[in-house]
């Protein structure tokens, strides 16, 4: 086991002021930019459509549990549709798949309503749906929902499985407006195929900072980049000084190969 040396302690040292470099300006008032992202941005043009339309949102999770930071990041962004549905007085249907996430999306849902000042127009009982946590019914479940609501658009957002091209194939035969967000890239393929939208990689953590006006969340995703930028930079240095066998960094080279 390889434990911690001068090294490491610098780059945790450096990681940990990156950190809170960005907590402090965030929360003095100098919240980070964060640039478009145009699947998140696309979602008030999702729920306005339906709006138009008189038909119901749908938006389906994935299926992680609440440990699991993805679960989190689809909660964020099904917090910032809700808003949008309870601001234009849309019907949204939020379909679980895992049990333990129900109690905390219907939670999530109710403080948006709340937000909005409408708390009486939230109902529960209609429009939080636990189907199953087998992948094939769950997903069956999504699809027969589209097709019998109409729905005005369909919004995929979580960790999926195989079954994803089966949620989305419908809502794609109808010419619904969808739009997926997945970590996972052998699943993008496929709904790359059959929605509008596709928030793909990194963008789908970074899309609970963009939608939210704390400070704190954008400061955090500002930090993590700063601290690639940082790995960046050392592995630049130390490929350079390893080509052109620079006396003085040889021994950055020795302390970098260690972590190769």
């Amino acid at each position: 086991m390889q434990h911690a040396d001068a090294l490491a302690a610098i780059l945790m040292g450096l990681f940990a002021a990156a950190v809170g470099v960005w907590l402090w300006r965030a929360r003095r008032g100098h919240v980070p930019y964060v640039r478009r992202l145009a699947g998140i941005a696309a979602l008030e043009e999702a729920v306005g459509r339906a709006t138009e339309m008189g038909r119901p949102i749908i938006f389906a999770m994935g299926c992680t549990d609440v440990q699991r930071i993805e679960t989190h990041a689809s909660l964020a962004v099904l917090g910032h549709v809700a808003r949008l549905a309870a601001r234009m007085r849309t019907p949204l249907l939020a379909l679980v798949r895992v049990a333990n996430t129900y109690p905390i999306t219907e939670e999530v849902m109710r403080e948006a309503y709340t937000t909005e000042g409408v708390p009486d127009q939230f109902r529960a009982e209609e429009q939080v749906r636990y189907l199953s946590e087998e992948s094939v019914v769950y997903a069956m479940g999504v699809a027969r929902l589209i097709e019998e609501t109409g729905a005005g658009c369909a919004i995929f957002f979580g960790a999926f499985d195989f079954t994803s091209l089966l949620m989305a194939e419908p809502g794609a035969r109808m010419g619904v407006l969808q739009i997926a967000g997945d970590p996972s890239l052998y699943q993008i393929p496929f709904f790359v195929c059959t929605c509008s939208h596709t928030v793909v990689g990194e963008e789908y953590f970074a899309a609970g900072a963009y939608v939210s006006s704390d400070p704190t969340m954008r400061g955090t995703l500002v930090s993590q980049d700063a601290i690639k930028a940082i790995l960046a930079a050392l592995i630049v240095v130390g490929t350079v000084a390893a080509q052109l066998a620079w006396g003085p960094a040889q021994w950055l080279v020795d302390l970098l190969s260690r972590y190769q």
